[in-house]
């Protein structure tokens, strides 16, 4: 039985996603295997039919199966969603991701208030029933919720919380030096990288920070820690993302820098009109001076469009040409002619003909 698409067969189906193209139609339906899949808003639109449908499930569940309706619910939900999975084949389509998260949480839901009433055992409930969830249809939100989960059901102080954000988000930056198969995993890492350090910074500070800026002037090395750490995070993300031309570690960046900018406000002590021009003024200088530092490429990264370079458009006509010559065997030379044989006449003739 055929439980996912294979790895081909959801590069594929990616592909015609970020074409815009049907998964049915040529070329895609001779590679995709059957697989039907759903572009953002359609996506978006089923996940909400789904949590629709399984809601409606649970209001019928609790009049014919009075106490027992969230399990029954929820087992109805993931039979559901492994009917579309496995019989009508769908993957990434939106509602059978949230008939099967739902299911899940629903059984998650009705093992946690069985067991135990303490939010973090209920939380981490939540989480394996995310983890799950993300694996099974192969959704990198999920699995980042997941996490977030698994973080909050550690009971930790917000500063412990916050550094174990980070440490997950630098090992999701170490990791994803390795190229997976399948673009899910890949993209479940760059969620990683994304969310975790903006989650280490809202956990780490407290709400009347978020409000009310901190006196950095006066402050200590401990509330130092907080602007230090996504300052840090966000180097050595601009670093690996400037090193293996990776998009979420620059995403990454610029979210931790606002971040450490917006913890950092009330440093000066101008007003907020004034910071805005001040902090303008640099960030415009920044981009001009670096715009025009890479018009010429430095290390293979330019600011200019490709088709604007023809030394660009040549590597890349010699590229295509290597990529779709044929692999054929190298003929053996022909031996050269070899004059001078003959007896009479010269140039190799014979007179014996």
């Amino acid at each position: 039985m055929i439980w996912r698409p294979a790895s081909s067969q959801e590069r594929w189906l990616a592909l015609a996603r970020r074409l815009r193209r049907s998964a049915r139609t040529a070329p895609f339906a001779e590679h995709t295997g059957g697989w039907r899949t759903a572009n953002v808003w359609s996506r978006c639109a089923f996940f909400v039919l789904g949590l629709v449908a399984a809601l409606m499930m649970a209001i019928i569940g609790s009049h014919l199966w009075p106490g027992f309706e969230t399990t029954i619910t929820g087992l109805m939900a993931i039979a559901t969603a492994e009917w579309l999975i496995l019989g009508r084949r769908h993957f990434h389509s939106g509602i059978e991701e949230s008939l099967e998260v739902t299911g899940l949480s629903m059984l998650a839901y009705e093992g946690w208030s069985r067991l135990t009433t303490s939010e973090y055992v209920g939380a981490a409930f939540l989480g394996s029933a995310l983890l799950i969830a993300g694996f099974r249809v192969l959704s990198p939100i999920f699995t980042a919720l997941s996490t977030l989960c698994f973080v909050l059901a550690l009971d930790a102080p917000p500063w412990g919380s916050g550094l174990a954000c980070y440490a997950i988000g630098l090992v999701a930056l170490i990791t994803g030096r390795h190229r997976f198969r399948r673009p899910s995993y890949d993209l479940m890492l760059d969620y990683l990288v994304i969310v975790m350090p903006v989650a280490g910074y809202l956990w780490s500070t407290s709400r009347s920070n978020l409000m009310i800026g901190t006196d950095y002037l006066h402050a200590s090395l401990a509330q130092w820690l907080v602007p230090a750490c996504s300052l840090a995070y966000a180097a050595i993300a601009l670093a690996i993302g400037l090193r293996r031309r990776v998009h979420a570690p620059l995403v990454s960046c610029m979210l931790c820098l606002a971040c450490c900018a917006y913890e950092l406000r009330a440093l000066t002590g101008l007003t907020l009109e004034a910071r805005l021009i001040a902090w303008g003024c640099v960030l415009l200088a920044i981009s001009m001076t670096l715009e025009r530092y890479l018009r010429v490429p430095h290390k293979e990264i330019t600011s200019q469009r490709i088709q604007d370079d023809a030394n660009s458009l040549r590597i890349l006509d010699v590229a295509g040409s290597a990529a779709l010559m044929p692999h054929s065997p190298i003929r053996a030379a022909v031996p050269n002619f070899e004059g001078g044989g003959g007896q009479f006449g010269g140039g190799g003739a014979s007179g014996e003909y």
